[in-house]
């Protein structure tokens, strides 16, 4: 230092002297400053967030459903294994399902939404009719028509939701088809193209149909169903005539068909004993986008004490400076 006498010996020449002391103090100041606020730390924790889902439901209503070889009807068991998506926490808040209901024709009784309510309440309303007169709805089961249905529907719903005129679909991981239906479905030539088709729509879109097959291998004969009506009022004897002979069982060539063309997989309830809520869940979670996240607990610790021993130990090596 050239203004820094030269150092002689018992001498001392300090570089800020004193302002060591007044630097440590004033930090020691601001320390117990801080103390007085009384900070605190909070734990966190990392974890994996699961998007959200879309499912839809799509229930087989035709007449082969009301049969009861399995002791309650198969449209019973489809209705209470639809319910599990709520009833066994399958799905969470922000999910959305949309439901339908197809035999000679679809309907769509809920569109995608995230109202529970409502899909639960349309779900339990689903059942045989209270006669069989003047309607050809549950005669066949047109799984074309079905199909043809989801993804028309979806697709208008998306275009409605971009407010894009333009819109184009597009593939997408986050949705899913859940198919419940006893499989025994005849396809002609018309409806094999058609099915084709709309498997093929399907695909582009990443729709993924998982069937929930329900019926006995061994089958029941068709007028059965009719065990429920009276004939002459219910029902006339011209349909009696037209079921007798059928025979309707757990088809497994048209879940198969459709489980391979949109590389989904299919559950098969045989028995009432058994329920597909794992595998539906596993099918619907497989479907959830993963995202890491930091969550804040609610745990946390005051550490204005260690504010407050730091600043004595600063005022104490301030002490020692001066």
């Amino acid at each position: 230092m050239v203004l820094r006498p030269d150092r002689t010996e018992g001498s001392k020449y300090p570089l800020i002297g004193h302002i060591k002391f007044w630097f440590f103090a004033v930090v020691a100041l601001m320390l117990v400053a801080v103390a007085a606020a009384r900070p605190f730390w909070v734990y966190g924790g990392s974890s994996f967030k699961r998007g959200d889902v879309d499912v839809v439901v799509a229930i087989d209503a035709s007449a082969s459903m009301w049969v009861k070889d399995l002791g309650p009807s198969r449209l019973d068991l489809a209705v209470r294994e639809a319910l599990s998506l709520y009833t066994q926490d399958v799905l969470t808040p922000g999910d959305r399902t949309a439901l339908f209901v197809w035999g000679t024709t679809a309907l769509r009784r809920v569109h995608l939404s995230a109202n529970a309510e409502r899909f639960i309440e349309e779900v339990g309303r689903i059942g045989p009719p209270p006669t069989l007169t003047g309607d050809a709805f549950p005669w066949d089961s047109d799984i074309a028509t079905a199909f043809e249905a989801i993804y028309l529907s979806l697709d208008n719903q998306d275009r409605f939701e971009s407010g894009d005129e333009s819109w184009l679909p597009e593939e997408r991981s986050d949705r899913l088809v859940l198919l419940f239906t006893d499989g025994d479905f005849l396809i002609d030539a018309e409806q094999r193209s058609r099915l084709d088709v709309a498997l093929n729509e399907f695909r582009q879109r990443g729709l993924v149909i998982y069937p929930v097959g329900i019926g006995s291998r061994t089958g029941v004969s068709v007028d059965s169903v009719l065990l429920d009506y009276v004939r002459g009022v219910d029902y006339d004897e011209t349909l009696e005539a037209d079921l007798e002979g059928q025979r309707t069982r757990l088809g497994l060539d048209g879940l198969g068909l459709v489980e391979q063309r949109t590389s989904g997989r299919s559950f098969l309830l045989d028995s009432t004993q058994l329920t597909s809520a794992t595998f539906i869940r596993n099918v619907v979670d497989n479907h959830r986008s993963i995202s890491f996240q930091l969550i804040p607990s609610e745990d946390k610790q005051e550490v204005w004490q260690w504010v407050v021993m730091l600043a004595i130990f600063l005022f104490v090596v301030a002490m020692l400076f001066y």
